[in-house]
Order: C-alpha cells, then sequence, then structure tokens
C-alpha cells in the first residue's frame, strides 16, 4: 500500500465563529501536509455531515434559549416570561439553562432542566421539566402539553442548535447546547529552539483547562507518532534525537475529561 501526501497548491478560506469551530491548521499554498493532519480535517467534515442520534446529546449541557422580544412561542407580544435578559435591540431575548440528558437503558431517552424548560411546543416554559425525546430522521422529537419536532443542526462535536418556528404567529424558539465537562482546547503556536543534543519545544495553551500535555514525535513524515513526555506546563526539552534527523513534533492537552485535538505540526533537524 503506497503512502500518499498530498501538497497543497492552494489557500483553504474556511468562514469560522469563535465559539462553534475552532482549529489548529491553517495552511499557506505549496504546504505539505501530512495524512495525520488531512485525516483530522476529513473528521471534521464528516462529524457536520453525520446524522445526530438521541445517544449524541447524553450528558450535561449548558442552554441558551433565544425568543420573541415580546413574547414566546406561539404568541410574540404582551407576555413576559421570567429568567430572560433584556431584549437585544427589540428584537430577541435569551435565558440560560443547564440540561442534562439520560440514556434510560430500555431504549428510550429523556431529558431534565435545571430551572426553566427551554422544550416548549408553546408558551414560556417557566419551570423546569422532565421529558422522554427522540430523534428520527434529523428532528428533535418530544411531548410537552403536545407533540413537537424541532430542527437540528450539528455546529461542532460540542455544539447542537435546535430551533422551530410557529408559522401562524411567525414566533420562534432557539436553543443552542453546549456540552460540559469537556477536554481542553488544542495546543497552539508549537515552535522549537534546537541545539547541540537537544530540542527545546514551546507552545500556546489553547485554555486554562488542562492538567497536563502530550508530546508526541515522530521520524518520518509516514510514520507512526510515539508519546515522548506528559509535561505540566508549556514546554518540553527533547534530548533523545540523534544529529541530522528530521523529526517531525505535535502536542496535545489533557484534562480528567479527557484529550484534546492535535496541536500544528513542525519538523525540525536534529544538531
Amino acid at each position: 500500500m503506497k503512502n500518499i501526501i498530498f501538497i497543497l497548491l492552494f489557500t483553504f478560506s474556511f468562514q469560522t465563529y469563535a465559539d462553534d469551530y475552532k482549529t489548529a491548521q491553517r495552511f499557506n499554498a505549496g504546504d505539505v501536509v501530512s495524512a495525520d493532519v488531512l485525516n483530522d480535517i476529513l473528521d471534521r467534515i464528516e462529524l457536520t455531515l453525520k446524522s445526530i442520534t438521541a445517544a449524541d446529546f447524553v450528558g450535561t449541557w449548558d442552554l441558551t434559549q433565544t425568543t420573541c422580544a415580546g413574547g414566546t412561542l406561539g404568541n410574540c407580544s404582551g407576555l413576559t416570561p421570567t429568567g430572560y435578559s433584556p431584549s437585544e435591540d427589540g428584537l430577541y431575548k435569551q435565558r440560560t439553562d443547564t440540561v442534562s440528558f439520560i440514556d434510560d437503558g430500555d431504549g428510550t431517552y429523556s431529558l431534565q432542566t435545571t430551572n426553566y424548560c427551554a422544550f416548549v411546543r408553546s408558551g414560556a416554559g417557566d419551570s423546569s421539566c422532565d421529558l422522554k425525546y427522540a430523534v428520527v430522521d434529523r428532528r428533535f422529537i418530544f411531548q410537552n402539553s403536545g407533540d413537537a419536532a424541532y430542527s437540528m443542526q450539528r455546529i461542532s462535536d460540542t455544539r447542537i442548535v435546535l430551533s422551530t418556528m410557529a408559522s401562524g404567529s411567525a414566533s420562534y424558539n432557539i436553543i443552542r447546547l453546549d456540552k460540559k465537562a469537556l477536554p481542553p482546547a488544542a495546543p497552539t503556536s508549537l515552535a522549537a529552539t534546537v541545539s547541540s543534543g537537544s530540542i527545546a519545544l514551546i507552545w500556546t495553551a489553547g485554555d486554562a483547562t488542562e492538567d497536563s500535555y502530550d508530546v508526541q514525535r515522530k521520524s518520518s513524515a509516514t510514520g507512526t507518532y510515539t508519546s515522548i513526555g506528559l509535561p505540566p506546563t508549556e514546554s518540553y526539552t527533547d534530548t533523545t534525537g540523534v544529529a541530522a534527523t528530521t523529526y517531525w513534533y505535535r502536542v496535545f492537552a489533557k484534562n480528567t475529561n479527557g484529550t484534546s485535538i492535535g496541536s500544528n505540526v513542525i519538523s525540525v533537524v536534529a544538531q
């Protein structure tokens, strides 16, 4: 089987949003892209195309609910549901909550909110709720004073947006879910300083939630990475390299919730 390395003859242009999608990978024309980097990109593309299942919701999420400035789903005027911040320019208002999605163990799923019930067919949802839910043909289905089916969109592996609109009143309800208890964000700006007998690596933390890092190295473009150190801070010195050998490095951040995606990859010639 042949190993293939792709040479980019163009630049990528992505529309990104700070809270929705983050990547450590950026390329310039003529860059050589390893299979590891390309597979990471393909995994992210496939994630957005893959249908969401009921099991994908299981866990605890921060919830932001957005609806009409002067009302709720079903009636956009003259109503004052509780817990919302002041409206934004009279266009919409929001409130926040926490929701837990649970696998009931018998093929069904349920959800429990903390303070309010964003999952409504219509009305204010001013108290918490405990409901059954299902996912069928890209719709989030539940029953709360009537049947409801919300559209779903996976923004990233940690963000899902549910939404519905009442055509008669032009009212709407948007539920943004951000998963809690996450692995750290990817380290960035990995760089190296080479001296005789050592390669000093330094990088920038993706956020402040990491407990340690995993420094990985390989000695050929098509080789396999192995872990060479688990430093607690944003630096590591590799003293095991062989002079005149090219090494590739990448770094992952770790905490009790898991491991981040990898940092940018750099290649260095040992002295």
